[in-house]
């Protein structure tokens, strides 16, 4: 197995691993109206105008965490499948994944829980950590090829 498969396999598992992680996160605080609302596009659009600017910082948040799910999906079969589009598409959702917090090491979130740590520098450390670790090992495999 070459350091490019592992380096695929490793975050295609971590983006797996975040999906089911996602998925069980926004079940516990939404419930079911997590479903309902997820594909309702017109109370986020309307959201957006109606309120300003607010609005619509809002309701992209809101879109943006919609979408992650789908975005992670994408992003484990474009690396399980070795695409060639796998480093670049994982680049593109390195801003999603910031603006959303969410880590691509998914096991930190776990590590921090279980070892007591608390407080918004360990997660915000972690989350730089996770993304340093995420696009340091990409570039890594791109300059090998």
């Amino acid at each position: 197995m070459t350091v490019k498969e592992k380096v695929f396999f490793f975050w295609g598992a971590m983006d797996v691993i975040g999906v089911i992680f996602y998925s069980i996160d926004a079940f516990k605080l939404m419930g079911a109206l997590w479903a309902s609302s997820g594909g309702n596009l017109a109370v986020i659009i309307f959201m957006m105008i109606a309120n300003g600017i607010n609005g619509i910082l809002t309701g992209v948040f809101y879109l943006i965490y919609l979408l992650t799910p789908l975005t992670l999906v994408l992003s484990a079969w474009l690396f399980f499948k070795k695409s060639r589009y796998a480093i670049r598409f994982a680049m593109a959702q390195e801003i999603v994944r910031i603006i959303s917090l969410r880590y691509s090491v998914t096991l930190f979130p776990l590590a921090t829980a279980g070892l007591g740590m608390k407080g918004a520098t360990v997660t915000l450390s972690m989350l730089v950590l996770s993304e340093i670790i995420k696009t340091g090992s990409l570039v890594y495999v791109i300059k090998k090829q």
